[in-house]
């Protein structure tokens, strides 16, 4: 009977999560509509290096061209303003210095020094992350609900790329899992790598004054969108192509940090997505328990899963390479223990490493740098 249990709970968290990702798939579509406008785009960033170089040339072949980029660093000496200055581009670049965070997010102070150097002219403000590789079309079809007026606030979300090890098999495995379901639960949840405010709305939410009392800046962003009635779009065509950085530390270091914000910022979020982990994890006592004839239709969910995925990927024009394939389809049947590992390492720190500084998080607003070393070059 417990066998039955736990096959049970982990035939239930697979159909969820397949669920999900058939919903997704029936509503991902490319935009139909393009509008014209006015962007500023806004770039918290620091270390430049090869990946930062790809993602401005991604810039400038944009079909809806930004008016401007305000770049924005803790320092001069951080290397990707040198960087960054060195690089022609076919609009105008400025550079905000934000100075040293000590009670908020570095990211944070950089982007309320960035806002400061707005001058009202734009219809619309695009965040985005440094390690994008967007295509062509990824400004019209993030920032057209903002211009046209059909949303106030419209986001995107990350698609991880795998390469690596065990571990970068494995947090790809779960980002891709949360990219294509349960955000929707939760659809008030900004991705601070791609986000589109209308002009009017970035004026009533006072990021601001919001980023520089927050270690999430998505978490204050979101926060502040549902404070002033912003209608929030989450865009399913803007899915975006996230390679690999670092080796197997460093992408537990990743996932590791998501999930602390998660569980600090949205902590009934975290939970579910806890539910859902430990319901697929049932496989692993299973085994222990010599229940053998439950492995068939539990590996067989996973591959399909891992299919599924790359379906996805086709659709956005990013496929796998067989390699890669195979990873996935491996660790889809043999990373919940892994990813469940995790999760856990998640619930119980408070300390939190972001590139080159170090914090520590008592809560949502309670938020001081412990520890910072210089910015360093990228590769």
């Amino acid at each position: 009977m417990g066998a039955v249990a736990l096959l049970a709970a982990a035939l239930l968290a697979n159909v969820a999560w397949i669920s999900g990702i058939l919903w997704f798939l029936a509503f991902l579509r490319a935009p139909a509509h393009h509008a014209s406008g006015r962007l500023t785009l806004v770039l918290a960033a620091t270390g430049g290096g090869a990946q930062f170089a790809t993602l401005l040339d991604a810039l400038t072949r944009q079909t809806l061209m930004p008016t401007r980029l305000i770049l924005c660093a803790e320092s001069e000496t951080d290397p990707v303003v040198a960087q960054a200055r060195a690089t022609p581009l076919p609009f105008p670049m400025d550079i905000a210095i934000a100075g040293l965070a000590e009670r908020c997010s570095q990211k944070g102070l950089n982007l309320a020094a960035g806002f400061a150097l707005l001058d009202g002219s734009e219809d619309a403000i695009v965040l985005l992350d440094a390690d994008i590789l967007p295509g062509p079309g990824w400004l019209s079809a993030l920032a057209t609900p903002a211009l046209n007026g059909a949303a106030d606030v419209v986001t995107g979300y990350r698609w991880h790329m795998p390469g690596g090890g065990p571990v970068r098999h494995a947090v790809v495995w779960l980002d891709r899992a949360l990219a294509l379901g349960p955000r929707f639960v939760a659809s008030s949840v900004v991705w601070g790598g791609s986000i589109a405010i209308a002009r009017e709305s970035f004026v009533a939410m006072r990021l601001s004054e919001a980023l520089q009392k927050s270690f999430s800046t998505d978490g204050a962003i979101s926060r502040r969108a549902g404070e002033t009635g912003a209608r929030m779009l989450t865009r399913r065509a803007v899915l975006l192509p996230t390679p690999p950085e670092g080796g197997e530390a460093s992408a537990w270091g990743f996932k590791r940090r998501q999930l602390q914000i998660l569980r600090i910022y949205r902590p009934g979020f975290w939970g579910l997505l806890g539910l859902l982990l430990h319901m697929e994890a049932c496989a692993l006592p299973l085994a222990l328990l010599g229940a053998w004839w439950a492995a068939a239709p539990l590996a067989a969910l996973a591959l399909l899963r891992a299919g599924l995925h790359d379906h996805v990927g086709r659709r956005i024009g990013v496929p796998d390479a067989p390699a890669a394939l195979f990873g996935q389809a491996l660790v889809s049947i043999f990373a919940p223990p892994l990813i469940l590992a995790l999760f856990w390492s998640s619930a119980f720190w408070r300390t939190i490493r972001w590139r080159h500084v170090e914090y520590r998080i008592d809560g949502p607003n309670a938020v001081r740098v412990v520890r910072r070393a210089p910015p360093a070059a990228l590769p």
